[in-house]
């Protein structure tokens, strides 16, 4: 009865954060590309290079406390309160160090211009310590319809405001005024849905057992972003902030995908898995389930992507992004591979192991950073080259580790993963030759065609050798609608 309690409220999870993150998604993808043709990459690389640094401070400020509560299922309003405060003291902390350093992250990538950038920015520190709790409680509750509302009526003021800025000539400062504000209105829609808020009462023997789980999930989040983000510290230093702004969108258009679909999944996983950690078969067959879906739904698109990239940023972002095209081509590919390997810190966390992911991690760590300053020499293109490839050796090395946890086998991923890869692919070569007969079209129609062959193409492959897979995923989305009352 409490694992059908578990399914029911999974499946609900997964059609409120979906719907939520797709609504967010439009709004961001609508909106990076109303500001890149507002804005030049010089405006993004700037952000880009400012952000950094905060976004080291974001995971302090978080501390991975939330994940603690998650994963414990307290529901002690001591423990909520304490965690509140250490949580705040940290990011004010965060926040003036951030404050004090901004002139020297200006010296390091040699533009004076960032020091305002990084302090106005700084603000996101206390923003982020704030967020973290009522977050935390309507996740480990599952109500993911309040999570998604806050995010995407966040998402939507962000993008609003910064693109009203950047059509008044703001140039960068439409950028920074987007998370700050972003941020804000999904604080106050969380604090409104959880009906919390903190008392004056602080106990550190009741913070110590969270904190303790919490300080290895911390570092496994500080290395894993170095991971992510040692590629923009790259290009940003040694190769400015315009090539910075084409490489950073080109990543972000990889990872748009990856939020509509693996993160959707992988934030109710989490909770779900928690759940039913002590049933290792249940676990293994939710997690793989999991992964097939992401797989039928991310490989497509990105294999969609690399192939009509040229024509897709032509069109959609102009002559100033044209050597972004390249770089697309070969993140598209990596985004198949991160998509299924977002789903490996579930595993660690679900079964208590934050440990084993901070170690796996750090020997990961060296693999990525050297791959991607190999790649220096060859511009952005190199950079993202030596990436995609580093990134997949350490792929295997994590879900080795992580699958020794829960006894599972990598041939059980291949089996759940290859009829999508292989669908993809032929969708691909379809698309490509669809392109190729189409140059004497215009640019606009040979992308609207080459978008309609693929979904088609795809959809086709799907039925031929993928049934099952897809019967599965509309069997899920109609259970969701069934199971899922207004709120």
């Amino acid at each position: 009865m409490v694992n059908d309690r578990v399914g029911v409220a999974a499946v609900r999870g997964v059609f409120w954060t979906g719907l939520g993150q797709i609504l967010r998604q439009i709004v961001q993808v609508a909106g990076s590309i109303a500001l890149a043709r507002l804005l030049v990459p010089d405006d993004f690389g700037l952000l880009g290079m400012a952000m950094f640094f905060v976004g080291i401070g974001q995971l302090f400020a978080d501390f991975g406390i939330g994940s603690a509560i998650i994963h414990t299922r307290s529901d002690d309003r001591v423990v909520w309160s304490s965690c509140f405060w250490l949580n705040l003291g940290i990011g004010a902390v965060l926040a003036l160090l951030v404050l004090i350093a901004s002139p020297l992250i200006a010296a390091f990538f040699k533009r004076v211009d960032l020091v305002p950038l990084v302090a106005v920015l700084s603000l996101n520190l206390l923003l982020a310590a704030f967020q973290v709790i009522p977050s935390a409680l309507l996740a480990r509750d599952m109500r993911f319809a309040d999570i998604a509302r806050a995010q995407v009526l966040g998402s939507l003021s962000g993008a609003l405001l910064a693109v009203t800025l950047a059509w008044w000539g703001a140039g960068v400062w439409a950028l920074v005024a987007q998370p700050i504000v972003g941020s804000t209105v999904g604080l106050l829609i969380m604090l409104r849905a959880t009906h919390w808020r903190p008392h004056l009462e602080y106990s550190w023997p009741k913070v110590a057992p969270l904190a303790r789980f919490s300080s290895a999930l911390l570092a496994t989040n500080l290395v894993g972003y170095a991971n992510r983000n040692v590629d923009s510290l790259l290009v940003g230093r040694f190769l400015g902030p315009g090539p910075l702004g084409l490489y950073s969108m080109a990543i972000q258009l990889m990872v748009y995908p990856l939020q509509q679909v693996s993160s959707v999944i992988v934030r109710v996983l989490f909770p779900t898995l928690v759940q039913i950690r002590d049933d290792l078969p249940r676990l293994r067959a939710a997690y793989l389930r999991a992964v097939g879906g992401i797989a039928l739904i991310t490989f497509p698109m990105m294999g969609g992507l690399f192939a009509v990239a040229d024509d897709f940023v032509a069109i959609v972002f102009g002559p100033d992004w044209a050597d972004m095209a390249p770089v697309l081509k070969v993140v598209a590919w990596l985004g198949m591979m991160q998509s299924i390997g977002t789903t490996v810190g579930t595993v660690y966390l679900s079964t208590g192991k934050p440990e084993v992911a901070l170690r796996v991690s750090l020997i990961g760590a060296p693999l990525l950073i050297v791959g991607m300053a190999s790649g220096l020499y060859w511009g952005i293109l190199g950079v993202a080259t030596g990436y995609a490839i580093a990134s997949f050796a350490f792929f295997y090395y994590s879900i080795v580790q992580a699958f020794r946890l829960i006894h599972l086998k990598i041939a059980e991923l291949h089996e759940v993963i290859v009829r999508p890869l292989l669908a993809t692919l032929a969708m691909v070569g379809v698309v490509a030759t669809a392109v190729s007969l189409l140059q004497g079209l215009a640019p606009a129609y040979r992308l609207g065609s080459a978008v309609g062959i693929g979904i088609l193409a795809y959809l086709a492959f799907s039925l031929a050798i993928n049934r099952r897979q897809l019967a599965d995923i509309l069997s899920t989305v109609r259970s969701a609608r069934r199971m899922t009352p207004p709120q």
